[in-house]
């Protein structure tokens, strides 16, 4: 595929310190049936499944940082204003594993170790590591986030 997306993945260096642990473009298989898959991230679930019972009003609760802190995952389309973060890109940490995927214009994902520019087809994992946002470019940039509860990752990994 001569657009495959790149796949970059945050975790944390030997020092302990946020940084790029693997970067490159995610290799379609050959097409099964009608339709190609790519596999952009899995790992084992270490806890409780997701509630399909939950009431609606539980999958409906607008955005807070606070459920970031919860056992609950999330869903989120994100915009970045031109100029975010160029002041202060907001540096956080949240024992999460955060998946995005950039839908539109470009953002710096900002880490301890370096900045990492990614545009419109990239797909990013901050694995439990400390990281911001900036958005550089004159355009908003949208993305994609799927948020989930992990347990923290250890240096080098």
């Amino acid at each position: 595929m001569s657009n495959a997306p790149r796949r970059v993945v945050a975790g944390l260096d030997a020092d302990g310190r946020s940084c790029v642990i693997h970067d490159e473009r995610i290799a379609f298989p050959a097409e099964i049936e009608t339709m190609a898959v790519a596999n952009l991230w899995s790992g084992a679930a270490a806890g409780p499944v997701a509630d399909n019972a939950a009431p609606l009003a539980e999958g409906l609760a607008p955005f807070s940082m606070e459920r970031l802190f919860g056992p609950f995952y999330s869903f989120m389309f994100v915009e970045y204003a031109p100029g975010l973060g160029r002041d202060d890109p907001g540096m956080h940490f949240t024992n999460t594993a955060d998946h995005f995927f950039v839908l539109e214009g470009e953002v710096v994902l900002v880490l301890e170790s370096g900045d990492v520019v990614m545009r419109a087809g990239d797909v990013g994992i901050c694995r439990g590591v400390m990281h911001g946002w900036r958005n550089d470019s004159d355009r908003p940039a949208r993305l994609l986030t799927f948020v989930l509860p992990a347990a923290p990752v250890a240096s080098g990994g």
